[in-house]
């Protein structure tokens, strides 16, 4: 009740752009959050840019997008991530539906399409994204590369569902099959000349190292794995034969510590090429590359 008479006198009060993200800063510093979560969620809200919203510094806020913004601000004070308030993330330049069903697609992933758009050519016709979640690199690599006939996996209804929703908003054209890592394919008798994942790599005892901005909001499903998160790669290395053709791409998203480790298990028990570690834009290990041979 006392939340709605504040709000109210906000309203009446006529607040600008300048006092409502000084409040909300201070609000997020208080809490310990990072203060551009004020910028992330007034840019969704009213689709201006930063840049716009600067400009119009000193003008009254409408009294819907006070009242929106206000109501969205108490769930990103409790730390529930911009993305899920809004209902979107940016990657890859276009916009992707998220709920709490699915991971929020980070900057991070969009190295994982690069990297796999720079290794493509003409020889690859078919494609699959396992564990896609909201559909983000199945759906950017389609986007970007038309002619790819690209399939993706996830074991989650849910995120299927989502995936499907981002793929027909994107009209984007990529097949989504619900299962555990490779057996839609193996099961559909599919071969591809590509496979890409992002999979869940973290391991169960790095949560106490994890905010709970993640820990609460994010679906432990695509986040943990066991065997200290190499659980879900080991499990797509066992079948690879049955789904991929030789010679076949193969690019992994990895955690920064897990390079050398996976490196070292994929030369001693399979027949693979030009197997690499590659860093992203912040030096991390980031993507392990390899040929796949062992056929």
């Amino acid at each position: 009740m006392n939340k709605q008479k504040n709000w109210k006198n906000l309203i009446m009060d006529n607040y600008n752009f300048q006092q409502l993200l000084k409040e909300t800063y201070d609000g997020l510093s208080a809490r310990g959050f990072e203060t551009s979560r004020a910028d992330w969620l007034l840019e969704d809200i009213t689709g201006m840019s930063r840049t716009e919203i600067a400009l119009n510094f000193r003008e009254n806020v409408p009294e819907h997008i006070l009242n929106q913004y206000l109501s969205y601000r108490e769930r990103m004070y409790k730390g529930e991530p911009v993305q899920y308030i809004a209902g979107f993330a940016e990657f890859y330049g276009r916009k992707f539906k998220v709920n709490r069903d699915v991971l929020i697609p980070r900057p991070e992933t969009e190295e994982l399409v690069y990297q796999t758009l720079e290794m493509l050519n003409s020889k690859n016709k078919i494609l699959c994204d396992i564990g896609t979640g909201s559909g983000a690199i199945a759906i950017s690599l389609k986007k970007e590369r038309p002619d790819l006939s690209v399939f993706a996996t996830d074991i989650s209804a849910c995120a299927i569902s989502i995936a499907k929703e981002n793929a027909e908003m994107l009209d984007a054209q990529v097949e989504f099959l619900l299962g555990e890592t490779l057996k839609p394919l193996i099961d559909k008798k599919i071969k591809v000349d590509v496979l890409v994942s992002n999979p869940p790599y973290i391991s169960y005892e790095e949560q106490k190292e994890m905010s709970g901005t993640v820990l609460d909001y994010e679906p432990h499903l695509a986040l943990f794995a066991p065997d200290d998160g190499l659980a879900i790669y080991k499990d797509i290395l066992s079948n690879l034969d049955k789904v991929i053709t030789k010679g076949g791409l193969v690019i992994f998203e990895i955690g920064h510590l897990q390079g050398d480790i996976l490196k070292a298990y994929i030369l001693e028990h399979y027949n693979v090429e030009n197997l690499k570690i590659i860093k992203d834009i912040n030096q991390n290990n980031r993507m392990i590359q390899f040929n796949w041979m062992n056929q």
